[in-house]
């Protein structure tokens, strides 16, 4: 399986964490194209960020030309997704989506945690989107100030983070966590031994997602732009 993940915001050090979360996920033989949208924001938090890292997506893809049977869209609120399947014709899944139906299949209540109150609004409009907020047990976050390199959030956030999903655990009102945002991709391998939910990697969520739609296809290479 080859695909080509995409990071919409032009952070080299969440870019690398994309691409170490999506190995994660890989089988011998698969091949992941990482790379990120140059010229985007270096890190997507409000709707402005959000429209530019959209037209840098679809950039990056137009650049890259054929040869894959997938796209993954390493955002959480999925950036520029929906512009990708009007061009291509292989999947396009965006993480936010593959987070939430994986939450959906381990059943019942979820909750969303990340890393910064700015991000919190963005992701309600994702899970309302997708029409999952029935199942939204809320979306949680710490409030650190955080460093100038996004690709740095993680070393600073793990700690609280993992304390707020300890928090979280122990209300009982979920029944698995999703941590969300790109640039917590791999984190929740590592938080994982210590908690009693499960806690979903969105970034790996979407890699098994593609892998499911690359067999429902017969394992058929696809990826061509559409040539209207």
């Amino acid at each position: 399986m080859r695909l080509l993940v995409i990071n919409p915001n032009s952070s080299a050090g969440v870019t690398r964490h994309i691409g170490a979360a999506a190995s994660g996920g890989a089988l011998p033989g698969d091949e992941f194209i990482v790379t990120q949208a140059d010229g985007a924001p270096t890190l997507i938090v409000d709707e402005r960020d959000a429209r530019l890292a959209e037209q840098a997506v679809v950039d990056t893809v137009l650049a890259r030309g054929k040869g894959f049977d997938g796209i993954i869209v390493a955002s959480f609120g999925d950036t520029g997704a929906e512009s990708l399947r009007r061009i291509v014709d292989c999947p396009v899944v965006g993480i936010g989506h593959a987070s939430l139906l994986t939450a959906s299949a381990l059943g019942g209540p979820f909750a969303v945690i990340s890393f910064a109150p700015a991000v919190v609004p963005s992701m309600q409009r994702l899970v309302a989107g997708y029409g999952m907020q029935e199942w939204l047990a809320g979306i949680h976050v710490v409030d650190v100030p955080l460093p100038e390199d996004p690709g740095e959030i993680q070393s600073v956030v793990e700690k609280p983070l993992l304390e707020r999903c300890l928090e979280v655990s122990a209300q009982g009102e979920c029944r698995s966590i999703v941590l969300g945002g790109g640039p917590l991709a791999g984190l929740a391998m590592r938080l994982a031994p210590s908690l009693s939910l499960p806690v979903i990697d969105a970034t790996v969520a979407a890699v098994q997602l593609q892998r499911t739609l690359h067999f429902s296809r017969g394992g058929c290479p696809g990826m061509f732009l559409r040539s209207s």
